[in-house]
């Protein structure tokens, strides 16, 4: 018997000796899978915050243009308000230069006097 036992002792070893390799097989398999898994993280991570710093320039860029738009818009209602004030300021300024050049040399004095002269003279 104790022969009988030592091989099945023998066996048994062996057996467990075979198990263990392959769970040592196994933990090598999942080992690379876990750091494939983690490479693959890390360049998602990587991925996400590009595009994040891609998508914030986006946005900033995005907004100085409307500011540029909102300045230029502004800028083009003063330089039109200015532009009215100085037509209508020429305008008042040409009218009030033909008034006093008529009401200083006498010219509309004399027109109205010789225009009743007229009149009357028919």
């Amino acid at each position: 018997m104790p022969l009988e036992k030592t091989i099945e002792q023998d066996l048994l070893i062996e057996n467990h000796e075979g198990r263990i390799k392959q769970l040592e097989l196994n933990d090598l398999d999942k080992e690379k899978r876990l750091r494939t898994v983690e490479q693959s993280y890390l360049k998602l991570e990587n991925t996400i915050l590009q595009e994040n710093r891609d998508t914030r320039q986006l946005f900033q860029n995005t907004m100085q243009n409307q500011w540029d738009l909102i300045k230029s818009s502004y800028a083009a209602t003063e330089n039109d308000k200015n532009r009215k004030y100085e037509l209508t300021k020429s305008k008042l300024e040409r009218r009030t230069e033909l008034t006093m050049k008529l009401l200083g040399t006498g010219g509309l004095l004399y027109l109205c006097v010789q225009s009743l002269l007229d009149w009357m003279s028919k």
